[in-house]
């Protein structure tokens, strides 16, 4: 089986619900997994982006994943954050994770660094694979990675080893993805698109599938749009592709997307607003938006 057979379609990037800052709402945590898998999604990403990985505790961090594994109880991949600034901090949090049995890490770059080369980037991953032994999905997110981005020539190398199965790519930029697409399309590794903006866009042409930090609170509404890019009904896929677009004021509903997509949890009925140390809170304005979009895309959450 190939891993474009395996490692395919909606995959929500969790939030981290938390008690108090150092704190993770382990009940929470448990009731967000079942719903998404509940509503079919095919796989869950603890401590992504959008779970504020980087920025909480490390303590917490490991308890997030290590829940996440147990909750998923073999019912969906499970695919753990490994995400950190450096090349020797990455191989200690996978080497975590397969303490654990996680099966696969998603990883950046390395960040923090200017004018990072492309060769480095190759260099930090295959230093990765030489030093651990679980399954690797790369993840290029130049918004967060301070402007890092993947060119599409280092990616389709780095495909070459047996256990990069995965890639996200959340680079917005539409003609980046699609030379991405072009380059992997005899490759042996699955593409998610990362973010809401090319979701379907990107299913059309030919990606396995998206992980979109809303799909964690309205999972119901990207899998629809999966199936329907599978089923290749383009005027469907079209019509919830502007409806995710519409869901995306959430994140600009506020100054903090974290903030914003955190708070759209609650509004669903799981966790708590409680974010990382320094993220700005909702206001009552923000939040008062936020409930009325949520409301209005009730029947996908």
């Amino acid at each position: 089986m190939s891993n474009r057979e395996k490692y395919f379609g909606i995959v929500p990037p969790l939030m981290t619900p938390l008690l108090d800052h150092d704190r993770l709402d382990r009940v929470s945590y448990r009731k967000m997994v079942d719903n998404v898998i509940d509503a079919g999604v095919h796989g869950i990403f603890p401590m992504a982006s959008s779970g504020e990985s980087v920025h909480n505790a490390y303590h917490v961090w490991k308890e997030a994943n290590q829940l996440a594994v147990e909750a998923a109880d073999g019912r969906v991949p499970v695919y753990c954050g490994a995400i950190a600034p450096s090349t020797a901090q990455v191989i200690e949090n996978m080497r975590y994770l397969e303490s654990i049995g996680a099966k696969a890490a998603v990883a950046t770059p390395p960040f923090y660094t200017s004018n990072l080369l492309q060769s480095e980037i190759i260099r930090h991953f295959e230093a990765i694979l030489e030093r651990t032994n679980i399954n690797l999905c790369i993840y290029n997110m130049p918004g967060l990675t301070g402007g890092i981005d993947i060119a599409p020539a280092t990616i389709a190398a780095l495909a070459c080893h047996e256990r990069v199965v995965m890639y996200k790519d959340s680079c917005p930029n539409l003609d980046h993805h699609l030379r991405t697409l072009k380059m992997l399309e005899d490759k042996d590794i699955s593409v998610l698109c990362g973010g809401e903006e090319l979701c379907c866009t990107s299913m059309l042409f030919g990606s396995q599938g998206n992980i979109s930090g809303l799909a964690v609170s309205f999972p119901r509404l990207f899998v629809e749009a999966y199936n329907a890019a599978m089923a290749g009904d383009l005027k469907r896929t079209v019509e919830l592709q502007y409806k995710i677009l519409e869901l995306k004021n959430i994140n600009h509903a506020g100054p903090s997307d974290f903030s914003m997509m955190k708070y759209a949890l609650v509004s669903v009925g799981i966790g708590t607003e409680t974010n990382c140390y320094h993220t700005e809170p909702a206001t009552s304005a923000q939040k008062a938006e936020v409930d009325r979009i949520a409301e209005k895309f009730k029947e996908y959450q």
